[in-house]
């Protein structure tokens, strides 16, 4: 089996304008990239592997998404809202069981924007609103729900 060399096999592909990237497409990139994201926050604060795991699982459900994207929408461009409204607006496949659609619906949104700041290599932009004091608090929790005020 000969495996491609994504690497150099991509550099010279051109993306088509966003607009016309799919929705499936701009929320599978962005499940994956985010999940890699919170990966690497959590191994920097954790090291046991069922506590990473567990913390990362608490991250990327659809919950968590939900309350992520309802924290930073406000502060999102025009572009970005409607990449968002996109993906929150597809046809939902399935539900998870433990989720409500309306949850499921604006995950599929983040997702789709994540996957938009990726492929325009805008990662900087998701950097700077996940480090945003509000964000933070909503991944302590996740995190951390004991240590949450009584």
């Amino acid at each position: 089996m000969v495996v491609p060399d994504f690497g150099t096999a991509l550099e010279n592909v051109t993306s088509p304008p966003v607009g016309q990237i799919s929705t499936f497409t701009l929320s599978y990139l962005g499940d994956a990239w985010y999940e890699l994201w919170c990966r690497r926050m959590v191994l920097s604060l954790m090291q046991k592997p069922e506590f990473v795991h567990e913390g990362v699982t608490h991250l990327v459900c659809c919950q968590a998404q939900a309350r992520v994207i309802k924290a930073i929408e406000p502060l999102l461009n025009q572009e970005e809202q409607d990449v968002f409204r996109r993906g929150k607006n597809r046809k939902a496949l399935t539900c998870p069981k433990n989720a409500s659609i309306k949850d499921y619906r604006a995950a599929t949104g983040f997702e789709c924007l994540v996957g938009y700041w990726y492929l325009t290599e805008n990662t900087k932009r998701f950097t700077h609103l996940m480090q945003r004091e509000t964000v933070q608090n909503l991944i302590q929790q996740k995190l951390f729900p004991e240590t949450e005020a009584v």
